[in-house]
């Protein structure tokens, strides 16, 4: 489970936070040119968090959200969100073919997660045939750290095994890339020196308070990025993106 205390920081920082915006620029950015002028989907957000992915879904149709967690329900609740339910990905609380999209952002790399391929086939099972699940999630094991421990992770995904356990679960890639990729070395260096300055204090997530001006070139940077994925994949990134299909 998280700890309230980050979910907590992520409602007061979410909507403003170039971190958070990128991430909803490059979901919404693939969600808008699939289902442009969509409204009556079946919408499933796994581990939907405060619910802010949620509430922008909402324009596409019938959303849906579970968690496992008490704090996040009752962010979620503070958003006026009605459809929403306290259970696991590891066992969804509703029928097989149900679903036309699910949102899984930022869920299967963390630790509470036992086993990711079954959480994929049952995403898989609510899925109606032609669905699509779209994947965020934390990439390459090499910028694992204290932000990683923090934030109860389990893992951080590469694109082949993260396709290979997709594909065991019997869903056809259409889209998979890094993401966060012109602020990789950035990352990097940030981590590894966290890492050996602050090895014996307690760990902490690396998302707080940006400064104003320098959230804004990050959201920019990111706005690029969003911009290029409708052409290429990144060979490598801090982040990983997929859309998958039943």
């Amino acid at each position: 489970k998280m700890k309230k205390q980050e979910f907590e920081l992520m409602y007061k920082l979410e909507n403003k936070h170039w971190w958070f915006t990128g991430k909803r620029n490059l979901i919404f950015n693939f969600i808008d040119k699939l289902y442009k002028n969509k409204n009556n989907l079946k919408i499933l957000d796994v581990g939907c968090g405060t619910g802010i992915i949620m509430k922008r879904l909402n324009k596409y149709g019938n959303v849906y959200g579970i968690d496992i967690s008490d704090d996040a329900l009752k962010f979620c609740r503070a958003r006026n969100l009605k459809n929403i339910k306290k259970a696991s990905v590891m066992k969804i609380p509703f029928k097989n073919n149900t679903f036309d999209l699910v949102g899984c952002f930022d869920v299967l790399y963390h630790k509470g997660i036992s086993n990711d391929v079954k959480a994929m086939k049952e995403i898989y099972r609510v899925l109606k045939k032609n669905g699509r699940l779209f994947i965020t999630d934390s990439a390459m094991m090499c910028l694992w750290g204290r932000h990683d421990i923090a934030t109860q992770a389990r893992e951080r995904y590469n694109k082949e095994e993260l396709k290979k356990k997709l594909e065991k679960a019997g869903f056809k890639i259409e889209k998979m890339s890094y993401y966060n990729f012109f602020l990789f070395p950035l990352v990097l260096i940030v981590r590894n020196l966290d890492n050996i300055i602050n090895k014996n204090k307690p760990a902490r997530s690396n998302i707080q308070e940006t400064n104003p001006l320098f959230n804004a070139i990050l959201i920019s940077i990111f706005k690029i990025e969003s911009k290029l994925l409708n052409f290429i994949n990144f060979p490598f990134g801090v982040s990983i993106f997929c859309i998958a299909k039943k």
